[in-house]
């Protein structure tokens, strides 16, 4: 089989794995579609060395396979899986657990203090097959495309959860800062619950993907003050609702100006520091600020449900299409920061 792994500062390459077998408790699944994350840009990016290091660190190997948003279907399956079978349409929860720990036990897997991770540590899903543990299999219907469904394993799930806990409705004007694949599901769903949108980034391309996701204002932050037009869109009052999906300080600062007394908000993206003083502005204007982080898993059959029943176009969020032969070029494209959703597809990828 075919499989992307990266080499350090920015450089990919296609190798030639063998097709592994499944052992007890483990489904190995045939990729129908596999999508780029921006999480995959801070392994794309690091060093040989720290890439190296990092997954030394977890006992993994230095030639991993990329990749963490995987769909597709179940090829075979080893002793003891009851809950999945050849044939069965799947997407892969991208952490695995200890399956001991309350967190786990709560469905909450990424607070795991064991957790490892596909294409960090274990072999992803950029590649012909993928090898996971049956527990980490989650069905797909059949009304829900490949193309959907690989969108919403990371991304899409990762906007949901941050949307299910701010829960804006139709009383609400909502910010939303970093229109990457990620602020742009969130876009969707925020607007599919009735809130005004306002999308802000600095890429034209993706401030166009907002309108059509039914923004109902764009800031181009690097043509306006965003608070400025954010204040006179709202009359002065400012936002009920804000997130950022850039993990960028600035953005992260201007949020929390442009929130409204009351407010409730969110930080989804990572970035590499923090240092905006929020301490007073939170309490004048009594702010409710969360962090939220990729999702429960169980909450994947609500949003599934979700996105069938608002029938959301999240195939549109994609805007290029490689084989797994250009991994290269793909992660030098995503990298760019000028795409939508990048994702790698197989023959037959919607049936």
């Amino acid at each position: 089989m075919r499989g992307v792994v990266f080499l350090g500062n920015r450089k990919a390459e296609v190798r030639e794995f063998s097709t592994p077998d499944p052992g007890p408790g483990q489904v190995l699944v045939r990729m129908k579609v596999s999508s780029i994350c921006g999480t995959d840009m801070h392994f794309y990016r690091k060093s040989w060395t720290d890439l190296v290091a990092f997954r030394q660190s977890f006992n993994g190997s230095s030639d991993t396979i990329t990749g963490h948003e995987p769909c597709g279907i179940v090829e075979a399956v080893g002793s003891h899986v009851m809950t999945v079978k050849p044939g069965d349409r799947v997407t892969v929860y991208q952490h695995v657990g200890c399956e001991r720990c309350g967190f786990c036990r709560n469905g909450d897997v990424m607070f795991c203090p064991n957790r490892t991770g596909y294409g960090s540590v274990h072999n992803g899903s950029a590649a012909d097959f993928t090898l996971v543990p049956e527990r980490n299999c989650l069905g797909l219907p059949d009304a829900l495309s490949f193309e959907r469904a690989a969108v919403l394993s990371c991304a899409g799930g990762t906007a949901y959860q941050s949307i299910n806990r701010l829960a804006p409705s139709g009383k609400d004007t909502m910010a939303i800062f970093g229109l990457g694949p990620v602020g742009l599901c969130a876009t969707m769903f925020a607007t599919a619950r009735g809130a005004q949108v306002i999308g802000i980034d600095l890429i034209p391309e993706r401030l166009e993907l907002a309108k059509q996701f039914g923004a109902i204002e764009t800031i181009d932050a690097t043509q306006d003050d965003p608070l400025k037009v954010i204040q006179d869109f709202t009359g002065g009052k400012g936002v009920n609702t804000g997130a950022d999906y850039s993990g960028n300080p600035q953005a992260q600062e201007t949020m929390l100006a442009c929130a409204g007394k009351g407010a409730r908000l969110a930080i989804v993206g990572v970035g590499e520091s923090f240092q905006v003083d929020t301490l007073r502005m939170m309490i004048m204007k009594q702010l409710t600020l969360m962090g939220s982080w990729i999702y429960n898993i169980g909450l994947h059959d609500e949003f599934v449900d979700f996105v069938l029943k608002k029938d959301l176009p999240l195939e549109k969020l994609i805007t290029h299409r490689f084989c797994i032969e250009q991994g290269p070029e793909a992660f030098k494209l995503f990298d760019s920061g000028k795409t939508g959703k990048v994702i790698f597809t197989w023959e037959n990828n919607s049936d």
